[in-house]
């Protein structure tokens, strides 16, 4: 199988329509509200947590490496108090945005991701 036809094979597979088809019970946003305001065909599950959130145990809070999107989200549970939110933005789960993201993995990579359970 060449590159774009694993693209689109996992594209189709991570579809938030298909997840919540076949694993109702897998995510909390499979029966309640979303977590990004995209169609269900648009919105792309691959990308559970944004590959440009930027965390590291030093810095445990986090942050976004796409300027100017999200904000803090203040929790007391939370070892220091607060949190990114990135519920508003929508960037990395839209195909466009994962196609490009894709584009960049090796054959292999690829077809490890679409052969994942």
């Amino acid at each position: 199988m060449n590159k774009n036809d694993l693209i689109r094979k996992i594209l189709e597979k991570y579809t938030f329509k298909k997840k919540k088809k076949e694993n109702p019970d897998s995510c909390p946003c499979y029966n309640g509200t979303k977590c990004h305001d995209l169609s269900d065909e648009e919105l792309i599950c691959l990308f559970c947590l944004c590959p440009e959130y930027q965390y590291d145990l030093e810095h445990i809070e986090g942050g976004c490496k796409i300027d100017g999107i999200g904000k803090w989200f203040y929790h007391q549970a939370h070892p220091t108090g607060r949190i990114w939110d990135c519920s508003d933005c929508s960037i990395p789960h839209t195909k466009e945005y994962v196609n490009k993201y894709l584009n960049k993995l090796s054959i292999e990579k690829l077809e490890e991701l679409l052969n994942k359970k």
